[in-house]
């Protein structure tokens, strides 16, 4: 599926890569919105919720031409984290350094950003990344180009199944069309690159919601209903949290809080089991005040 909307670079053909490797949408057929986590857990923690993308390439990106191969060393940064969503979309911007063609000193920037991209799930751990983009490239006052890439599918691994330690996504010969340039640009090039986040980033399938501590009721992240106010401490009554489909509005759901503040031992597909009076447990309940 195409996932830009708007002009980029060769940056955003990059940013697809590295932005899915941080976010990641549920499959058609399960029609889940998809969250990601700093952590390895069923039920993601609001504090553990990723709410910026920071990625760079695995050695060097790589379009490859005619001409020659023009390498950089690639840095993405998010600017906008959307919430769970089908696809979940990020915004950001790509910075490009070090580029070179042979001996000669190479630039590519990304133009009308933020880069947007839709990142789609398609198994445990993997989901298909599609982008599409514009790329300016000059070496040395000789090459001036620009390539679209239309339909650029890139592929992510996250940490449980990948080569790199946080995850990873591929790019690997995708073709570029030229769209401005001289005789010297060829009317075509392919791009290779990998990309692997700074922190581990794990799928979470499932939906948002924002939920109301029931027993003890400041020991959330949230100061408002709809979970749009955070804090820096848990000393709010709300809380920000990812389960699956099937709970709604003033249903109770039994939260993860990752930390001992519960008074809960267990759950069972949203449902707290294991009271104990005493409380330093790692579950509560939460009265569901939105689903985002």
């Amino acid at each position: 599926m195409t996932v830009w909307r708007r002009a980029s670079t060769l940056a955003l053909a990059v940013l697809a890569v590295l932005v899915a490797l941080a976010s990641f949408v549920a499959s058609p057929a399960m029609a889940e919105k998809t969250a990601l986590c700093k952590a390895d857990e069923s039920i993601c923690a609001a504090e553990n919720l990723v709410t910026s993308v920071h990625e760079t390439s695995v050695g060097k990106a790589k379009l490859l031409t005619s001409f020659g191969t023009v390498e950089c060393n690639v840095l993405f940064a998010s600017t906008k984290v959307g919430g769970a969503g089908a696809p979940q979309v990020i915004e950001g911007n790509f910075t490009y350094s070090s580029c070179a063609l042979g001996a000669n000193s190479c630039t590519a920037t990304e133009e009308n950003g933020p880069a947007e991209i839709d990142v789609l799930k398609e198994g445990h751990e993997k989901a298909k990344v599609t982008v599409e983009g514009l790329v300016h490239l000059k070496c040395s006052g000789f090459i001036d180009c620009s390539y679209t890439g239309a339909g650029l599918v890139g592929t992510f691994k996250g940490p449980l199944l990948a080569t790199h330690e946080n995850g990873e996504v591929t790019i690997s010969e995708q073709s570029l069309t030229k769209e401005a340039g001289g005789f010297l640009c060829p009317k075509t090039a392919k791009l290779d690159i990998t990309t692997t986040p700074l922190e581990a980033t794990f799928l979470v399938a499932g939906l948002h919601y924002c939920v109301e501590n029931v027993i003890s009721p400041v020991i959330g992240f949230y100061n408002d209903a709809n979970c749009t106010e955070r804090a820096t401490q848990r000393v709010k009554p709300y809380e920000l949290v990812v389960a699956g489909p099937n709970f709604s509005v003033k249903e109770v759901l039994c939260v993860h809080k990752s930390a001992l503040v519960g008074y809960w031992f267990a759950s069972t597909v949203g449902i707290c089991e294991g009271f104990n009076v005493n409380g330093g447990l790692l579950y509560e309940k939460g009265k569901i005040t939105k689903v985002k």
